[in-house]
């Protein structure tokens, strides 16, 4: 589906067709808003608690991956092929490339396994088992197994959401505290991807080619902050344990560190761009280098904390209910953006400034709020 949507893109422009282009971009929004919470619940089932910020920052470094190689790849493709639409085409189809793998090899834990046990009688008879479960679900298709499996994971997902615990999600302060401090993430993640090429043009008049150069360094610093994070994380808790589990009391406080760190960091850096725009646009990217490097530390936090408030049932529900409405907070931070620029004839100051403060305010609600206490079994 985001693969269709991203093809579909620039012949929806080309045909002049805005329903026809909205719906091309919800068709790879919608498509990408279930990636996170379906990897939370995949690191939930498989990665055992001592590694989980690290197999976050895994994650998180692969998303920064994938940034970097469109920094450096698109203005080439567009060169080449001397047309942007070149870019919307070959990363379409990138994505086809990519589901042949994931389709061959992607398992949703370890306890689940499908195994064929054809018969003279029927060869289509398969068995679904999980061994998390005592009861064994054995299936006949007599069609199609994809339509067969699709069809029980729909009534799986369903279940799910109609026994969701959804007023003690509500209640939940560490909930509270995931949301303001994904909400906040967003904020300056949002801005940063669709509004640093803008400032870099107009700030030292820099050419597309130009700007994604100056954007590789921050995103390294950004991979490189995921990985690091969530290793010494994953440390401190296991000494913290010394031997055993860690408390709750303990991780608690490491999640909150590691989380101030990711937001107030980068409210740091922002505030100090804002304070006084650098003639040299190295020392502005030095800025974005390490507000996206501090910023990654999220793996330590709330990437991480998700999975430690809910079992492996609730886990991907959880963060989508934060996510949900943190990237409405993040695209109305886009929107505003472009509403305070074309107020002040181009004051990147008030931007920076004003997303140093939701920075701030994101960090310290997190910070109050949060708690590691299991909740949602």
């Amino acid at each position: 589906l985001w693969s269709a949507g991203t093809v579909i893109t620039p012949y929806s422009v080309g045909t002049g067709n805005m329903s026809l282009l909205l719906g091309a971009r919800t068709l790879v929004g919608a498509s990408e808003s279930v990636v996170i919470p379906s990897v939370q619940r995949l690191l939930s089932n498989w990665i055992p608690p001592d590694k989980k910020g690290l197999a976050v920052g895994i994650v998180f470094c692969g998303f920064q991956f994938g940034t970097i190689m469109a920094y450096l790849l698109s203005p080439q493709v567009i060169d080449y092929f001397e047309d942007w639409r070149a870019i919307f085409y070959i990363y379409g189809a990138a994505g086809l490339v990519f589901l042949v793998p994931w389709l061959a090899l992607a398992e949703d834990s370890p306890s689940t396994a499908v195994v064929d046990v054809s018969s003279k009688e029927d060869n289509n008879a398969v068995i679904i088992q999980d061994n998390n479960d005592e009861e064994i679900n054995n299936f006949l298709t007599t069609n199609d197994d994809s339509t067969f499996l699709l069809k029980k994971t729909f009534e799986e997902a369903k279940q799910i959401w109609l026994s969701a615990p959804w007023e003690d999600f509500k209640q939940s302060r560490g909930v509270r505290a995931m949301f303001f401090a994904h909400a906040a993430n967003n904020w300056g993640l949002y801005n940063n991807l669709s509004w640093t090429p803008t400032f870099y043009s107009e700030q030292y008049g820099l050419n597309v080619k130009e700007s994604a150069f100056l954007l590789i360094v921050p995103s390294v610093a950004g991979a490189i902050g995921g990985l690091s994070s969530g290793t010494l994380a994953d440390f401190v808790i296991k000494k913290l344990g010394n031997g055993s589990t860690a408390s709750d009391a303990d991780i608690t406080t490491v999640r909150r560190a590691f989380q101030g760190l990711a937001l107030l960091g980068p409210a740091v850096c922002l505030a100090v761009l804002a304070s006084n725009i650098p003639e040299e646009p190295w020392i502005a990217q030095s800025l974005f280098a390490a507000a996206l490097f501090l910023q990654s530390f999220n793996a330590a936090g709330y990437g991480a904390a998700n999975q430690e408030k809910a079992g492996p049932k609730w886990t991907g529900l959880l963060y989508s209910i934060t996510s949900l409405p943190s990237v409405a907070v993040g695209t109305f931070g886009n929107y505003l953006t472009g509403r305070i620029l074309d107020a002040t004839q181009q004051n990147w100051s008030y931007v920076f400034s004003l997303n140093a403060f939701v920075y701030t305010l994101g960090g310290l609600a997190f910070i109050a709020l949060y708690d590691s206490k299991k909740e949602f079994e």
